[in-house]
């Protein structure tokens, strides 16, 4: 790989390099870091931002490789959306990540997905010949209703917030702790970044998820076949890992989901691992 660029110099409570582009009429924020190698697209969870992929972001761009983490609708730095049914979806945010792709010149890239950014990534993965690889964490694929969501995810408190439209500080604490896998104070910068996000963002999310707007997921893995890679928190309070196991799959890295220490953000807590894997996925991705 070439020598990377050093476009930035950041940690999680500001990026030096951060620009924005209007789509629809919306702001999004995103920066842009690295080398002339591949692209790679970060799409970061429910009611997080770009930030969180601040260990993903040195390292990719240390490699050469050409890495854009946006924050979605809603979130971080970015607009509210003005059209929140048509935009709150997977299928929604992954038109609005496809603008952003293509504002910037950039029609071949990877996607690195976490949570909920693994279920755009996905719909954007098996719809998009622009997308050459997925790599996800802490997203199980599954049927987009009901039982689908009760198949892949595991029943709690916690997991109840992901809809929840109006956040408490004490949801604020209790949804950012597990999502991150470290005790979160709501006036810390990740307590922030939760509580700006838009609530309206949650319950359409998952109401429409619930659906079914958007590709059925488990059918997905099993017939794309552009390379995926599974990352997986090995203590991930909200994924059901027998789930992962047992989905059939049409082109999976390894031929298995890679079990990681850490929790629902592997990438956050235990980046040197996962940034390992996820580098080396990439590069043999990214082969003729």
């Amino acid at each position: 790989m070439p020598p990377a660029s050093r476009l930035l110099t950041f940690g999680p409570r500001a990026l030096a390099n951060e620009r924005s582009i209007l789509i629809d009429g919306n702001s999004v924020a995103f920066i842009r870091a690295g080398g002339q190698g591949a692209a790679v697209l970060l799409i970061h969870g429910n009611s997080a931002c770009k930030e969180v992929f601040e260990h993903q972001i040195s390292f990719l761009a240390e490699c050469g490789l050409d890495v854009i983490a946006a924050d979605l609708p809603g979130h971080g730095a970015s607009d509210n959306a003005s059209e929140p049914r048509e935009t709150y979806s997977f299928p929604g945010y992954g038109r609005v990540l496809r603008r952003l792709m293509s504002g910037l010149g950039i029609d071949q890239y990877h996607v690195v997905g976490w949570s909920l950014g693994g279920h755009i990534g996905l719909e954007m993965w098996f719809e998009d010949e622009a997308v050459r690889s997925l790599t996800i964490t802490g997203t199980p694929p599954v049927r987009l209703s009901p039982i689908g969501a009760s198949e892949g995810f595991l029943p709690s408190t916690v997991m109840d917030l992901a809809g929840k439209e109006n956040f408490s500080r004490a949801d604020v604490s209790a949804y950012g702790s597990a999502m991150l896998g470290e005790s979160i104070d709501p006036d810390s910068w990740f307590g922030r970044r939760v509580a700006r996000t838009d609530g309206t963002a949650r319950s359409l999310m998952l109401q429409n998820g619930l659906a079914g707007l958007g590709h059925d997921e488990e059918s997905a893995v099993a017939l794309c076949p552009k390379p995926l890679a599974i990352l997986q928190g090995r203590n991930d309070p909200f994924v059901n890992l027998s789930h992962l196991e047992r989905l059939a799959y049409g082109n999976l890295w390894l031929n298995s989901p890679v079990m990681i220490d850490g929790g629902h953000a592997p990438h956050w807590t235990h980046p040197s691992e996962f940034n390992r894997c996820l580098v080396n996925f990439i590069a043999e991705s990214d082969g003729p």
